[in-house]
């Protein structure tokens, strides 16, 4: 069984647990799936907005690809939850990447 299929029986188990679907997503990207990378993510930033990992790592993925302007929306949604979240470290790393990149 490989890791794709783990993860989405771990999903499966627990539907409810953002972590799986961001590993989920993590290995799509590893394995330059595209659709499903984006995806995932997407289906993570709507089920699970609260789940900070998921901004910095796929606006990241975005930037990558070309696709700027939206990865610039989620970083702002980021750094707003990571604001409410009183989440200092992930707050900075936004930011770092938008100095970095816009």
């Amino acid at each position: 069984m490989n890791r794709i299929e783990i993860l989405k029986k771990e999903i499966e188990t627990d539907p409810n647990d953002p972590f799986n679907y961001y590993l989920l997503a993590l290995e799509y990207l590893k394995n330059h799936e595209k659709i499903n990378t984006e995806e995932n993510f997407e289906f993570l930033l709507l089920k699970f907005d609260n789940y900070l990992p998921t901004y910095y790592t796929y606006a990241n993925y975005l930037i990558e690809i070309g696709k700027e302007n939206k990865a610039e929306k989620i970083i702002f949604k980021g750094i707003e939850i990571s604001i409410l979240q009183n989440n200092l470290k992930t707050e900075k790393e936004l930011k770092q990447l938008l100095n970095f990149n816009f």
